[in-house]
Parts: structure tokens; C-alpha cells; sequence
């Protein structure tokens, strides 16, 4: 069958990728895998929520399923999330499809908004605790290393550029990072103004 698994994949790590494996072994052997990468505003979209616009997400998943991608088994896709999720899936893949989650939340937000939904427990996954090693590592030097245990070393080839960095380093001091994970804040604001 086909799956959408969406999600903010703010670094793409060896967690991630694990899951996404498994979905395609598991789930999606028969169909196609979306991979849908959460935007807020537009595709070049980044502060707190994420350091990485839609673009360089999506070239980090093509440094690790490139052949996946290229045969046709992973599309990525650039996801508003919300109320809204319906009409996007049928704009990215033409049709409602189950999404898998790891999230109570998606799980339960999915239900009200009659999408089909595949919930497994996500003990033990911490894509996070990666992420802010990475940021630590970046408050007290300019450089990453060659090795970041959890994460490709061609992803951290392509973030060993110095406009990159130099995002990552503002990211990693931000006060207000990860507050908003699944922009809620602003769909209170929608609901609250009526647009």
C-alpha cells in the first residue's frame, strides 16, 4: 500500500532512517513511500521550527535513498500539516492514503480528520537527543567532526558548510527552538483571526 510519513526531519539521522526502512519492508513493500516534510509558512521557511529549508531536507534524504528516489519507491514531499492534511494528500499523492506515525498526537488528529492512520510506539526514539548533541557541538566550535554517532556521514559532509553552520550555530542558541512542534500556535491564530 501506499504511505505518507510525515514529519519535520530537521536532521535527517540514521534513527530516521531506520523507520522509514522499516515502513517500506513492512507497509509500503507493494507501493510508494512519501515522505512528507513538514513546512509552516513556505518551502524556504526556516527559525525555530526547523534550521533546514524544504530544498536542502529534501537533498539530504536524495545523499541516503538516492536509489530509492530515483526508482520511484520514495517520493518527498512538501507537507503543510493541519486541518488541511486531507486536501494536501490528495494534491501530493491523488488519493487518501495511511499515514504513519509514531505520534499519539498525528495518531488522534488523523482519526477526527478521517484519515487512515498506522500508529506504532515510538519508545525509544529520540532523533532529538542526536540534534542537540549536534548543537552542543556547535556552541563550542565552528566545525562538525567527521563523525556524529547517529548521523551519515554525507549528511554531515553537506552540513560542513559554513553558511550551514552558521544557521545550525544561531538554531542551536535560539531560545525559542522545538517550542512549536507541530505549529499549533499558529493554527490557534488562524482559528482565533478567521483566515
Amino acid at each position: 500500500m501506499d504511505i505518507l510519513f510525515p514529519g519535520r526531519f530537521s536532521i535527517l539521522t540514521k534513527i530516521h532512517e531506520g523507520i522509514i526502512r522499516h515502513i517500506l519492508d513492512k507497509y509500503a513493500a507493494e507501493g510508494k513511500l512519501y515522505i512528507g516534510l513538514r513546512i509552516i509558512v513556505d518551502e524556504n521557511f526556516t527559525n525555530y521550527d526547523n534550521p533546514f529549508t524544504f530544498y536542502e531536507r529534501k537533498e539530504m534524504f536524495r545523499s541516503v535513498f538516492g536509489e530509492e528516489i530515483a526508482n520511484g519507491k520514495i517520493s518527498v514531499v512538501p507537507l503543510k500539516y493541519g486541518l488541511n492534511i486531507r486536501k494536501d494528500m490528495n494534491e501530493i499523492c491523488g488519493k487518501i492514503i495511511h499515514v504513519y506515525t509514531r505520534e499519539k498526537i498525528w495518531a488522534y488528529g488523523c482519526k477526527f480528520l478521517g484519515v487512515p492512520t498506522i500508529c506504532e510506539n515510538r519508545e525509544g526514539f529520540s532523533a532529538t537527543n542526536i540534534k542537540e548533541k549536534i548543537y552542543e557541538i556547535l556552541r563550542k566550535q565552528d566545525k562538525l567532526p567527521e563523525y556524529v554517532e547517529g548521523i551519515d556521514v554525507r549528511l554531515l559532509n553537506f552540513m560542513n558548510n559554513e553558511q550551514i553552520i552558521n544557521r545550525l550555530k544561531n538554531f542551536a542558541a535560539h531560545p525559542d527552538k522545538n517550542r512549536d512542534k507541530f505549529g499549533l500556535k499558529k493554527w490557534l491564530r488562524i482559528l482565533a483571526e478567521g483566515k
